[in-house]
């Protein structure tokens, strides 16, 4: 299950519309068995927030739009099949408390960023978000575009293609 967290005043969020996209994103890189059995925390943040993120566990005094936080690590994309993650997945014993799916990841999301970076490659806000959403869920599933051949970009190609279609409408907070 998809947690929407909104830490942030700088956009209204259709918080279903993003959940529903991050999970259709897990569906399609873990498989559904998998990604109905994990939990993940999507969690929206000002530029202020995200910059001592960067800054503690990049060494980057500056916001950036997204970073992804493995909590459970699976078996790597590249060396084993979806089939061969999910086995291990269910071979182990239960890591939730109180029988709750244990929590994959988080993702965290820097509204103003992404509505810089969107301006700049002419894009609504919304987009931009979507596209992050997609890019983060990937990193939280075990593809990294810094060490891989290419392999996370054409999935994320791919899934963008599938599923940006305005699943999700942002409009700037009222004040």
């Amino acid at each position: 299950m998809v947690h929407v967290i909104n830490r942030q005043r700088h956009e209204r969020l259709d918080r279903a519309g993003l959940a529903q996209l991050a999970q259709a994103t897990l569906e399609a890189v873990l498989g559904p068995r998998l990604a109905a059995a994990v939990d993940v925390n999507l969690v929206f943040v000002g530029d202020n927030a995200m910059r001592r993120l960067n800054h503690i566990y990049r060494g980057v005094d500056a916001p950036t739009d997204v970073l992804s936080f493995v909590h459970l690590e699976l078996p790597s994309p590249y060396t084993h099949r979806r089939a061969q993650r999910e086995a291990w997945f269910f071979s182990r014993p239960e890591t939730g408390l109180d029988e709750e799916p244990p929590l994959l990841g988080e993702v965290i999301i820097a509204t103003p960023t992404a509505r810089r970076y969107a301006e700049r490659h002419a894009l609504t806000c919304a987009e931009e978000i979507q596209r992050l959403v997609i890019h983060g869920i990937i990193h939280l599933c075990g593809y990294d575009h810094e060490t891989d051949a290419g392999q996370m970009t054409r999935l994320e190609r791919r899934l963008r293609r599938r599923y940006l279609q305005a699943v999700t409408r942002m409009q700037p907070a009222q004040p």
